[in-house]
């Protein structure tokens, strides 16, 4: 497998950053594949970003960083400039996603440009609620062309290639990743969609309402610029 760059978003997280974090490091450890690990504090208030950098002081593999808004994305741009390997793993604060997710994304990136996480093509164990939200957006999104099932910001990889090709993409909110995955899609490069197990019962960090108008609005603004989303069906 080839050296990567695990990138873990944090917003309030203080409660769960310090032990999730030794987690996530003994099973990296474990590959034995060259890694670091990049933790972006983003808007947080408690103790996040100041755990973050006793982390960073403790381990050769983290490095911390915080800005000052909550800003997801910028978050994420920010991880992008700052990442040293060819391949970047985003992954959630609270690792709801098991973790082989990793080593199996990483061997398709030798093959394919950007894989998916899917958590309807696994397991997922998440409120009535937010499933239903997101088998909405998923259907809308496959009338606009995207025949993919997962768009949220944790188990997902890319090639920095393809980061670096689509930097435009990525603004300050939730919507660069499906923003950057219906650029590459129109482009014809390729992507896999792989099923992940996800137990993800705790609160959301977001406004759910307010993230599904959001993200309906980028899509439909997104589609109307662009028509269509045709490209190879690369699932």
């Amino acid at each position: 497998m080839q050296a990567y760059t695990i990138f873990l978003p944090a917003y309030n997280e203080a409660e769960i950053l310090v032990p999730n974090t030794e987690k996530l490091l003994h099973y990296l450890d474990s590959l034995q594949t060259p890694y670091e690990v990049l933790i972006g504090s983003n808007g947080s208030v408690d103790a996040t970003a100041r755990l973050g950098e006793e982390l960073q002081q403790r381990s050769p593999r983290v490095r911390a960083f915080h800005l000052s808004q909550k800003a997801p994305g910028a978050a994420f741009r920010r991880a992008v400039e700052l990442m040293r390997y060819e391949c970047l793993i985003s992954l959630d604060m609270d690792l709801s996603v098991a973790l082989r997710f990793v080593p199996e994304a990483l061997r398709l990136l030798e093959e394919y440009d950007i894989v998916i996480g899917s958590k309807k093509l696994g397991v997922e164990n998440r409120s009535l609620y937010r499933r239903l939200g997101s088998d909405i957006f998923i259907a809308y999104s496959r009338m606009l062309g995207l025949p993919f099932d997962d768009y949220s910001l944790g188990a997902k990889a890319y090639r920095k290639s393809v980061l670096d090709a689509y930097r435009g993409a990525i603004g300050r909110g939730t919507f660069y990743v499906q923003h950057i995955i219906a650029l590459a899609h129109r482009d014809g490069l390729k992507l896999k969609q792989l099923p992940v197990e996800c137990m993800d019962n705790r609160r959301s960090r977001f406004n759910l309402c307010w993230e599904g108008l959001y993200k309906f609005w980028c899509i439909s603004m997104l589609w109307i610029r662009n028509g269509r989303f045709r490209g190879p069906k690369r699932i």
